[in-house]
């Protein structure tokens, strides 16, 4: 081995005989306390998730309410318009529109 080399490695062991056990001890207390932390990030998570359904279902609930108000003025503007065409209907029945191509209507007596 170069200088250098063993220069590195003695290197690494003072960093590692300074540092002591401690490494060793967020290994461990990362396996004992990992597990809590995850669960509890999970159910955090789990929670949020449920916040955001019941807003969805809330935002639907909207949705359905104005749906309702603009089908009752759809309905009502359909009345309407077949009210129109009804009397537009009755109306060119009874060709009531062109002076020159209106029926004569005459009272017809029925009886003796």
């Amino acid at each position: 081995m170069t200088p250098e080399q063993l220069a590195v490695i003695a290197s690494f062991v003072r960093i590692i005989s300074g540092i002591g056990n401690w490494p060793f001890g967020v290994i461990i207390f990362f396996i004992v306390v990992g597990p809590w932390i995850a669960a509890l990030l999970l159910a955090y998570l789990q929670t949020r998730r449920f916040e955001r359904v019941v807003d969805m279902y809330e935002s639907n609930v909207e949705l359905v309410r104005g749906y309702r108000t603009l089908a009752g003025d759809l309905r009502d503007i359909i009345i309407m318009n077949t009210k129109i065409i009804t009397k537009q209907t009755e109306a060119i029945s009874q060709n009531q529109f062109c002076p020159s191509q209106r029926i004569d209507k005459k009272q017809v007596m029925v009886g003796p």
